[in-house]
């Protein structure tokens, strides 16, 4: 038995579909069934009935769900204050992020912090921003960098706030509108919408925000749903889109590089979001090196 299975129980124990325990846990609907299995085969019991429009909890699976809550309880914390007093005693700090061009500004926000603890050792996980939560709330993480564009529970949990992040216009120089939107910038100080709806856009938008966003209509940036969009899971896709030639896109500023084929226009219509970094507030509490990340970050950003 291990928590993987007791996760997909508890799971769909709470949501009684498979389909949602699979968006729920960041896995496939058939990995979800497979964790199921395997743990009514190691149980020798059935937990579920499952029927083409339902599926409910059966006796056993009733009077088990306790007991598989307390276990991943009891597993989450062992996991927790072995990982946090390993941090300690290893002099580690774990940095969650989101996109690849986040890499290089945590290498300059790192420098000082290696600096003054040459025995420091950082590790990186790039992943989804609620994926990371999820690591964060388990001790699994010290502190993740990027934009406030999740949900999270646990009161410990916080989010500091370093600027409010717009989003900028990319496209290469020889694009069909680089150059009157070049003038307009220069006039104007920007483009607008309406300037680019008639092009093919890259959209850069990690894969659980899509779901959230979408299905209820709303939009992070206007997309003309009449053209023959194409959408990525992070800036390094984009950029590489866009270089080919594919069209322009909206990125955030802190994922903003630069490169000799690209021009960048601002866009004053674009929506700000947060920026900056979820910690949990005891682990600052306890370890130096968290505070000096976030004393780093801040003059870091502030700086561009």
């Amino acid at each position: 038995m291990n928590t993987a299975q007791l996760e997909c129980f508890v799971s769909l124990a709470g949501t009684l579909n498979f389909m949602r325990t699979a968006e729920e846990l960041h896995l496939s609907q058939p990995a979800v069934s497979k964790q199921i299995r395997s743990l009514e085969s190691e149980l020798g019991a059935q937990l579920f009935t499952r029927t083409t429009r339902s599926v409910t909890l059966t006796q056993v699976g009733e009077r088990f769900l306790a007991d598989a809550e307390d276990m991943l309880r009891i597993s989450y914390h062992s996991m927790e204050w072995i990982s946090s007093f390993q941090s300690r005693l290893q002099q580690v700090i774990r940095i969650g992020y989101g996109d690849p061009h986040c890499s290089a500004k945590i290498s300059e926000i790192l420098t000082p912090i290696l600096a003054e603890h040459p025995d420091l050792s950082p590790r990186l996980v790039m992943d989804q921003t609620d994926s990371n939560l999820n690591r964060l709330q388990h001790g699994q993480l010290d502190l993740i960098i990027g934009m406030r564009d999740a949900t999270f529970a646990g009161g410990d949990i916080t989010f500091r706030r370093l600027f409010d992040d717009t989003f900028t216009c990319v496209m290469r120089k020889d694009h069909p509108l680089a150059k009157a939107l070049s003038e307009k910038t220069a006039r104007e100080g920007g483009i607008s919408t309406k300037d680019v709806w008639d092009c093919r856009q890259v959209l850069s938008i990690p894969s659980y925000l899509l779901k959230g966003f979408f299905s209820r209509g709303e939009r992070i940036i206007p997309v003309n749903n009449a053209l023959d969009n194409l959408i990525l899971a992070n800036a390094n896709e984009a950029y590489s889109m866009v270089l080919a030639g594919f069209g322009y896109a909206m990125l955030p500023g802190h994922l903003l590089m630069p490169h000799p084929d690209l021009v960048f226009f601002p866009w004053p219509e674009s929506p700000s979001c947060p920026f900056g970094i979820y910690y949990r507030q005891e682990g600052a509490r306890q370890a130096p090196v968290i505070r000096a990340f976030l004393e780093s970050a801040a003059r870091v950003y502030r700086k561009a």
